[in-house]
């Protein structure tokens, strides 16, 4: 056989070896992780409505009354409900402690995404607005709803850092996407904070602007979204030729380059600057963050395309 076979047929077991993977977590999934994927295909679905609506309607991307809130709210709580089902098969199954995460998460979520369709359905700004005692009881609440998500994801951060069990590179792609994603909604509270300082004074832009033309949704949504981006990361390493002192300097250069680049959109932010008018240090920060996290993907990539290794169902499975 060619050398060229050999690698396809490497290519096609390490694919396999993925594709098992997957298919194990959903085979070994608790009752309550099931529960959370299932969430997040529900959120998908109403993500697709409104992604058709604002397709068909004649409704501006930007804006308070724009459809973009709903369909970013679903998609975002899809990507953190599945993500959060995926977390929960390397900690200790524990239906007393897993069910009541899942149920607040699920209550929680689907509340703040149902209110914002509502408003926006209703063709009213869902955030910042007093102008009815029915809009502003929708904002309380919403701001409520927000802090029961935050409080799951700080007792998952907590309970990954005591009882998490999963090779040392995975473990840490998980802890620091959890501990970024906090950072993330603690950005959010500063966003809510200046608004609600701009409505004392009449109404705010939208989105919140700090400054002239700062926006801190972008570092937000980049910190809430690490959940994904790093320990997508370290799944992906634990199919490569690197060994587990690799898979991990790889994923703390992965998530020293996208703190860098959060870093990088608070500062600008902060500056008033608009998301495409950085400054000389904002920008260079951005690029090496930015080529830091690509490296550590290109090199995971190229690990696979070694013929990667075989991955013991302890290591991608329930430990």
């Amino acid at each position: 056989m060619s050398r060229s076979g050999v690698l396809d047929n490497r290519h096609v077991s390490m694919l396999g070896q993925m594709w098992a993977s997957i298919r194990g977590y959903w085979r070994k999934a608790a009752p309550y992780q099931r529960f959370l994927y299932w969430l997040a295909v529900a959120f998908l679905a109403g993500a697709a409505v409104h992604g058709a609506v604002f397709l068909l309607g004649d409704r501006a991307w930007e804006g308070p009354l724009s459809w973009r809130k709903p369909m970013l709210f679903s998609f975002s709580f899809a990507a953190l409900s599945a993500t959060i089902a995926w977390i929960m098969t390397f900690l200790p199954r524990r239906p007393q402690a897993g069910w009541p995460l899942a149920i607040v998460f699920a209550i929680a979520s689907v509340g703040e995404t149902a209110l914002i369709a509502i408003q926006a359905w209703r063709g009213k700004a869902s955030h910042f607005n007093d102008r009815t005692p029915f809009d502003e009881g929708v904002f309380i609440a919403m701001g409520f709803l927000i802090v029961c998500v935050a409080a799951v994801m700080v007792i998952l951060a907590l309970w990954s850092f005591v009882s998490l069990r999963a090779p040392t590179s995975l473990a840490w792609s998980i802890r620091l996407g959890l501990v970024v994603l906090v950072a993330g909604l603690a950005i959010g509270g500063i966003i809510l904070a200046e608004g609600q300082r701009q409505t004392d004074l009449g109404p705010p832009s939208s989105p919140v602007r700090f400054g002239e033309a700062g926006v801190m949704n972008v570092p937000h949504a980049l910190a809430i979204h690490a959940l994904q981006v790093l320990p997508v990361l370290g799944w992906i390493l634990l199919f490569t030729r690197w060994d587990e002192r690799g898979r991990l300097a790889l994923v703390l250069a992965a998530a020293a380059g996208y703190a860098t680049i959060i870093a990088a959109a608070i500062v600008q932010a902060a500056e008033g600057r608009a998301l495409l008018d950085p400054s000389a240090a904002t920008a260079a920060l951005t690029v090496v963050g930015a080529v830091v996290v690509a490296f550590a993907y290109l090199a995971a990539l190229f690990g696979l395309s070694g013929g990667g290794v075989e991955v013991s169902s302890r290591e991608v499975g329930r430990a």
